[in-house]
């Protein structure tokens, strides 16, 4: 390596270091806007972001995807029918409030809507990942251009068939000389991914985080008047609360609902219940150490079929965009294996997770992975780009036209990173 390449790629470094700790969350960011509360939960949301012009003379030829499914319904009725037994007894006691009348309303109205949709795609759903196939059309046209191949494939549960369908409906409409082919079989098990840990452990530590941080009497008092009552209709202050957050982060996802259940909590009961949720799902099947790193490697086989497609279309030029749909469980590992930027930090602090990783940037709904492919009219020095829900983003391969990187280094490198 030359001097200058190493001055190059050492500025490289320094460069994502510092981009890392400027992108720590904050608890003023979590506050700044309320849909951050969902975490997983959060809608997809596209803000224009700039993208850097390929080097002069390469265009794309090909596309590699991974997508998180589109906003759904939420996936338990635990969340509605607890709380609404609670509130409903009290109410028929005479113990709630008018805030407490007015949130068990809410929620009837919300459970009913729910009934039998349970985890099913929602309609935003099906509109985001129309919204990310048009706006992938349109920034890479000469990939999906004339007769072209699109190879769709998706774990077998219905709200990933669906936005499936969603998303090749848009491709199709926008040139229906587009050949699709779609698969959803068990052959396809890369696309899912098995908790490297059980949740029962996890919620464990979750449990003993919340009854640490959330103090329940605010909350329940603003509801049911009788204190006296309260602690004997209410086992578990905390799972009550959490309860009606998961319900209350869910509702965004239902744009037809035109009110929200977030009002009964103040902005650090928020902060707290969302602090909890977050950690589940890091110590579950993201970058952190109490997993053994069991979860990062889940996501290998898929790594493993990127890579193997990419290949195969660079050598046959046979396939246009390999699309694949599947779940947060396995776009988190991924992100963590690739090393994306603030997407595979450990940190082993439950008080400081919030600061390193969070779930409402990691996997929102409709969370998406592209990696663009550009050449120069020849196979001699393909270049890659990635895009972690449309926006650029830089991984640890070394590179020297940032953020592209050569096709044969990242490849060396993430086959390293398989065979481990």
């Amino acid at each position: 390596m030359t001097k200058n390449k190493t001055i190059t790629y050492l500025f490289i470094f320094l460069f994502s270091l510092t981009g890392l700790l400027a992108a720590q969350t904050t608890k003023e960011e979590f506050l700044s806007d309320p849909l951050f509360a969902g975490g997983l939960y959060r809608p997809y949301s596209y803000g224009n972001s700039t993208l850097t012009p390929a080097p002069a003379g390469y265009l794309p030829f090909y596309i590699s995807h991974y997508g998180r499914h589109g906003s759904r319904w939420v996936i338990s009725p635990s969340c509605h029918i607890g709380p609404i037994k609670i509130l409903s007894e009290a109410n028929a006691a005479g113990k709630l409030t008018e805030a407490g009348k007015s949130l068990l309303q809410r929620m009837q109205v919300v459970a009913a809507d729910a009934e039998n949709r349970y985890g099913d795609l929602a309609p935003l759903g099906a509109k985001e990942e129309r919204g990310i196939a048009e706006r992938m059309f349109q920034s890479y046209p000469q990939v999906f251009s004339g007769k072209c191949f699109v190879y769709n494939r998706s774990t077998q549960v219905p709200r990933c068939i669906l936005s499936m369908a969603a998303f090749d409906e848009r491709l199709k409409e926008l040139n229906p000389d587009i050949t699709m082919l779609r698969e959803a079989s068990q052959r396809n098990k890369y696309l899912n991914n098995d908790a490297a840990i059980k949740a029962d452990t996890i919620r464990k530590l979750q449990s003993v985080f919340l009854k640490k941080h959330f103090q329940p009497a605010r909350f329940i008092a603003n509801l049911i008047s009788d204190t006296s009552y309260a602690k004997q209709a209410i086992s578990d202050p905390e799972k009550f609360a959490n309860q009606i957050f998961s319900a209350a982060v869910n509702i965004p996802n239902l744009d037809y609902l035109h009110f929200t259940l977030l009002d009964v909590f103040t902005p650090e009961e928020l902060f707290i219940l969302w602090q909890a949720d977050n950690m589940f799902m890091y110590y579950l099947v993201g970058p952190s150490g109490i997993n053994g790193g069991k979860a990062t490697k889940s996501a290998s086989l898929l790594l493993k079929n990127i890579l193997d497609c990419a290949d195969s279309a660079i050598k046959n030029m046979n396939v246009s965009a390999d699309i694949r749909f599947g779940h947060d469980s396995y776009i988190i590992p991924l992100l963590a294996l690739l090393e994306i930027q603030d997407m595979n930090i450990q940190e082993t602090d439950p008080e400081k997770i919030y600061r390193a990783w969070n779930n409402f940037k990691a996997s929102p709904m409709g969370a998406n992975l592209q990696i663009i492919f550009f050449k120069n009219g020849s196979n001699d020095d393909i270049l890659v780009k990635l895009l972690h829900c449309e926006k650029e983003v830089r991984i640890p391969v070394p590179t020297d036209i940032a953020p592209y990187y050569h096709w044969k280094d990242f490849k060396a490198y993430y086959e390293k990173k398989v065979r481990e």
